[in-house]
């Protein structure tokens, strides 16, 4: 990317200070390696209160055990923010401030387990999975654990910096790259900084659930649109066809498997929606760069150096 991404942590009452400031140093020193080639990267800054339109909002874990209230006025803020295209990510207990705004009725979301009850008391719209250490939708990202903010950083890092860039950092700093990385080769990066708003609901329905048996047919019904109408409104916003499109999104939900599960590549073919293995194996090495079973070779549990547990020959 040619633009420097502007990231604002949000220092609200009872922030965990050294989340903020440790977000901020490894951000700091990714963008240091990028100007070293004439490519900077972010520009960081803590806040006291949300302002402008950044590219990232970041609202950090609260230091008390009780979940923290998201402060007066900042409601619409936020949302106004995530309106406009802002990414808005939470570490912990910060979900809770996320959660107030309403950005996240319906929405999949991860918190500390110790929170889990509460938050899924607090607001029942909001679909909580705290076995996931990060969840990632696109515009909203929320990670889980007090010190998953490292988590979040190395995998906004790789997200608008490249997966070189996060390994360089994770290297300088001696943290494991994040668990939920997915990607050697590239990123799928769904585009939603567009205005239609009928094709981002769309859009989050596919994130969100990419094994369902999605067909133009019925997407362009969700939209209330014509097939025609459709699928030129698709390709017109996101900038591809709502097919290469689903095959990017079941491609990336089958890197996170092979990465952090032995299942075998048939059961996972099966979950992303597929039942040709042979098809799908094809798809994803057009996308990828690799056969599902050298990715997983390289990047599955227990490739040397990642941490992930004693190595095991995989098939897939």
């Amino acid at each position: 990317m040619g633009n420097v991404i502007l990231v604002q942590l949000l220092d609200y009452p009872g922030a965990q200070k050294s989340a903020l400031w440790g977000v901020k140093d490894l951000l700091d020193f990714a963008n240091d390696q990028g100007e070293r080639v004439g490519r900077p990267i972010f520009e960081t800054s803590i806040c006291a209160e949300p302002a402008g339109h950044p590219d990232v909002v970041v609202l950090p874990p609260a230091l008390m055990l009780d979940p923290p209230k998201l402060p007066t006025g900042w409601r619409q803020h936020l949302i106004s923010q995530h309106n406009s295209g802002t990414v808005l990510a939470s570490v912990c207990s910060g979900a809770f401030l996320l959660a107030g705004t309403g950005l996240l009725d319906g929405r999949r979301v991860t918190t500390h387990w110790r929170h889990a009850a509460v938050f899924q008391k607090s607001y029942p719209k909001a679909i909580i999975d705290t076995n996931r250490l990060l969840v990632d939708l696109g515009d909203i990202v929320t990670a889980g654990g007090v010190m998953s903010w490292t988590d979040l950083t190395l995998h906004m890092i790789k997200r608008f910096g490249g997966r070189k860039l996060m390994l360089e950092v994770a290297r300088m700093f001696v943290l494991d790259p994040p668990e939920r990385e997915q990607s050697y080769y590239a990123t799928f990066l769904p585009n939603t900084k567009h205005t239609d708003q009928k094709i981002l609901t769309v859009q989050l329905l596919m994130q969100e659930t990419p094994g369902a048996a999605h067909s133009v047919s019925s997407l362009a019904e969700m939209a209330l649109m014509s097939e025609r109408s459709f699928l030129r409104r698709f390709k017109q916003a996101t900038g591809r066809t709502p097919v290469t499109y689903l095959q990017h999104l079941r491609v990336e939900a089958t890197r996170s498997r092979l990465e952090l599960t032995r299942d075998s590549f048939e059961r996972i073919c099966w979950d992303v929606g597929y039942s040709d293995t042979a098809a799908f194996r094809r798809v994803f090495k057009r996308i990828v760069g690799l056969s599902p079973t050298d990715y997983r070779q390289r990047f599955g549990l227990g490739t040397p150096g990642l941490g992930l547990g004693p190595e095991e020959k995989q098939t897939g």
